[in-house]
């Protein structure tokens, strides 16, 4: 059934693809995008979908589209400053979403070698680099999430949104609690993990080791691509990777070879264990092999890589357990792969591709998401299951191509 899941894919990608002119807000694209979905829900271009939706299409010899998405994230720069949310008139005004743009300008550049275009992407790159390091600034030295200027009716709008119809919170607030609620809420959203146990409702307060450790990364390409474009910008990045080592080390390095979530507000770094923490084995701000095993161990079920452990909470939570997201076991993979564990890297592709696959078998869809300790499609569910092609398509594609079927 393996062959049969990755036949529906490399048919659907065509029929994905949306033109600039019928996108939901035209002036906002500059090249036709693949979105999370077909028919479902989600028809515009989600910033960190992208990256592994991109993995996928590169899979499958379609560096052109992928090339093209990084293009409309990269316009969203030059435009907003920023890679919105999703480029949409309305999510725009919001919040970002975690940066992986620098992954996929890499990715792109290495499926063409073409300098000018990577000269190009560097520039856009550092401003959006530079937001990040003003507008998202948390804690000495280190990054949160957050979110844009917005007033306060937009805010309890947003409070109301969330509390209502997403979380069915009943609790009644007063003003000052809704207006802070919000802000930790788009933090939240900003994160792309809306909603997880893993931040709660404290979004704002936490400097979150994958953000960090995607800016390392990201601090680690601009200081490799400057010595090609701009040497007078190599030792400030060089001491930026240096800074955020040395504070990343400070705050969120359990001791045990593990990188925790901070809350700087409550000093105290998170006990829960998470997909989000293999970023850091990815970018090399540690490579202790035994707690990479003792991670993945915690999260690696019978059917995938959970978002988080197990806890305890009335709130249903998209990303709570026991479900698996593309991004989880992609994450969790690389980490394999970045610490030598390559048995433990196939297993956990192998096993991705089988519970995608399995249920594909009887439903003949992909779903957002699956149940990681009993398969299928996930059975926690804050709104219904989409059908998907985007990431579900694209880390299954990747993995696919990473086995040598």
């Amino acid at each position: 059934m393996i062959n049969k899941t990755h036949e529906y894919i490399i048919n659907s990608w065509e029929k994905a693809i949306i033109a600039p002119e019928n996108a939901e807000t035209p002036s906002l694209y500059v090249k036709p995008f693949v979105p999370p979905c077909i028919n479902g829900p989600f028809k515009v271009l989600f910033y960190w979908d992208t990256y592994f939706t991109n993995k996928g299409i590169i899979a499958d010899g379609r560096e052109e589209e992928a090339k093209n998405n990084a293009e409309n994230l990269l316009n969203s720069v030059e435009k907003f400053g920023f890679v919105p949310n999703a480029i949409s008139e309305h999510l725009s005004k919001f919040c970002s979403q975690p940066p992986y743009l620098h992954f996929i300008v890499k990715d792109v550049y290495e499926a063409f070698g073409d300098e000018k275009w990577l000269e190009k992407a560097y520039f856009t790159l550092k401003k959006e680099y530079a937001f990040w390091q003003t507008e998202r600034a948390g804690f000495d030295g280190l990054n949160r999430y957050f979110h844009h200027k917005l007033p306060e009716n937009e805010l309890l709008d947003y409070y109301g949104y969330v509390a209502g119809e997403r979380l069915n919170l009943s609790e009644e607030k007063t003003k000052e609690e809704k207006l802070s609620l919000a802000e930790n809420f788009i933090a939240v959203a900003e994160s792309g993990m809306d909603w997880t146990p893993r931040f709660g409702f404290d979004g704002a307060s936490i400097l979150p080791v994958d953000l960090n450790a995607n800016l390392y990364g990201a601090e680690q390409d601009l200081y490799e691509w400057s010595k090609k474009f701009e040497p007078c910008e190599t030792e400030r990045f060089s001491r930026a990777l240096k800074l955020r080592k040395e504070k990343t080390d400070k705050y969120m390095s359990d001791g045990n070879g593990l990188f925790r979530d901070y809350n700087f507000v409550s000093e105290r770094k998170t006990e829960l264990d998470f997909s989000g923490m293999f970023m850091s084995f990815i970018v090399g701000l540690c490579n202790d092999k035994n707690a990479f095993n003792r991670l993945i161990d915690r999260l690696f079920k019978s059917h995938g890589v959970i978002c988080v452990e197990k806890t305890e909470q009335k709130t249903v939570y998209q990303w709570g357990y026991p479900n698996s997201w593309a991004p989880d076991n992609f994450l969790a993979y690389e980490a394999a792969k970045a610490v030598g564990e390559k048995g433990k890297a196939e297993e956990i592709a192998r096993t991705y591709l089988k519970t995608v696959s399995d249920e594909f078998a009887k439903s003949g869809r992909l779903w957002e998401k699956y149940d990681g300790e009993k398969g299928g499609a996930a059975t926690v569910n804050e709104y219904d299951v989409p059908e998907m092609l985007g990431w579900t398509a694209g880390v299954f594609e990747y993995f696919y191509k990473e086995l040598g079927l």
